[in-house]
């Protein structure tokens, strides 16, 4: 029997505001109660002997129903998404990918995140498409938001006009997503313009990509208070430019990290975190701080999306939702920026274990929940419910052949 409360004693907490040494965090159901300083006599239901935890990771960016791989593209760099779309839709790859389920691809971008410390998600597609997965998958994927599909002529006229749209999103208090400015040609970089035509700019507005802004765009976007999610690696493989990210952070521009589907983009947001250091060295010859980065991931998307109040960062009466690292002696901002895919220990999800090590089974034992083993890389695993492997086998009977999928890699 479960105890009315349950305290984990880390060695670090990030919060990430700040960096907390021995202090411990207690759990109420699904809830954090309390984080406090470690005092003489102090002690823990179980003590995370050298994890540094955080909260858990948010991808501002996906399209799970693209959960695939090779990443496509034998024109780059394009001048806009549509023509990348079309390739897309042509390819061999993309008629394969079909021949599974929706259902499972949303189940391989699941994964796909929850193995990199990703527990909610943005799938930036229309509800009719999602409404029916989203309540099945081991992760949370935003469910309430407006969108538009981009601000343009040839857009994919998702949802019901840009203006009823956003009206939705002030209504609701939801985001307003849209890609905006992907691509050089003209119509594509009236992005802004528009949006302002249409009176749907605002802090509700969350755009993705914008790697066209102007100067004067960005001066627009910070006025009104819109965000940006940025998706260099996505941005670099299709166009080899991305955002303008020190002029926009400079703007004052509340800015995110997503990774947009593998068939394009990263394959995993800790790869995109990497990805996103390393180009911002390249295109201004400074260092984007890591600590900056993991804002990015955490209560930057959750102020973008609405969600500040229960998600992105580790506070008393938010959700429990966190994740495990183990200590390296690095900055912990850096070991974060720096993890790979076996670095992440542990994972609560609701205030409860998830996924992690198997040397941290005995805590699944003491929160009653059975789990699957399976090996990812040189790491032994567990997940609570079914076995990933499950998935793979399904997939690859429907392709018919033993389909590699690098961004889940388990055996």
């Amino acid at each position: 029997m479960m105890k009315n409360e349950f305290s984990l004693g880390p060695k670090v907490i990030v919060t990430p505001f700040d960096i907390l040494e021995n202090y411990s965090i207690t759990l109420k159901k699904d809830r954090i109660s309390s984080i406090k300083k470690f005092e003489t006599g102090h002690k823990v239901d179980y003590q995370l002997d050298n994890l540094i935890i955080y909260p858990s990771l948010i991808n501002a960016h996906d399209h799970l129903l693209g959960s695939y791989f090779p990443r496509v593209g034998d024109r780059r760099p394009y001048l806009n998404w549509k023509d990348w779309d079309d390739d897309l839709k042509s390819s061999p790859i993309y008629a394969e990918r079909g021949k599974s389920e929706n259902i499972d691809m949303y189940y391989l971008g699941s994964y796909r995140n929850l193995i990199s410390g990703v527990l909610t998600v943005s799938d930036h597609i229309p509800h009719i498409v999602n409404d029916p997965f989203i309540s099945l998958m081991p992760i949370r994927v935003l469910k309430n938001y407006s969108l538009a599909h981009e601000v343009s002529d040839y857009d994919l006229k998702w949802g019901d006009g840009v203006e009823v749209e956003y009206e939705k999103a002030l209504k609701n208090d939801e985001p307003f997503i849209t890609h905006i400015e992907e691509g050089f040609d003209e119509e594509a970089g009236r992005g802004i313009e528009y949006l302002l035509e249409m009176n749907a700019l605002g802090e509700h507005t969350v755009l993705i990509h914008g790697i066209a802004l102007s100067d004067e765009d960005i001066n627009v976007m910070a006025q009104n208070k819109a965000n940006l999610v940025w998706c260099p690696f996505s941005n670099h493989y299709m166009f080899e430019r991305t955002a303008r990210a020190k002029e926009i952070l400079e703007a004052g521009v509340n800015v995110s990290i997503g990774t947009d589907s593998p068939m394009s983009g990263s394959l995993n947001i800790l790869e995109e975190m990497q990805f996103a250091k390393k180009i911002y060295y390249d295109m201004y010859r400074e260092t984007l701080p890591d600590s900056q980065i993991v804002r990015m991931v955490t209560i930057n998307p959750a102020i973008a999306l609405r969600l500040s109040q229960d998600l992105g960062s580790l506070e008393a009466g938010k959700i429990g939702d966190f994740i495990g690292i183990r200590d390296k002696d690095k900055n912990p901002y850096t070991l974060l920026v720096e993890a790979e895919l076996e670095d992440i220990a542990l994972v609560f999800y609701d205030g409860k274990p998830l996924y992690g090590d198997q040397e941290y089974s005995g805590l699944f034992d003491t929160f009653q929940i059975d789990y699957s083993k399976f090996r990812l890389n040189n790491t032994e695993k567990i997940i609570a419910g079914d076995n990933p492997l499950n998935l793979l086998k399904k997939i690859r009977k429907a392709v018919g052949f033993e389909k590699d999928i690098p961004f889940l890699p388990i055996g």
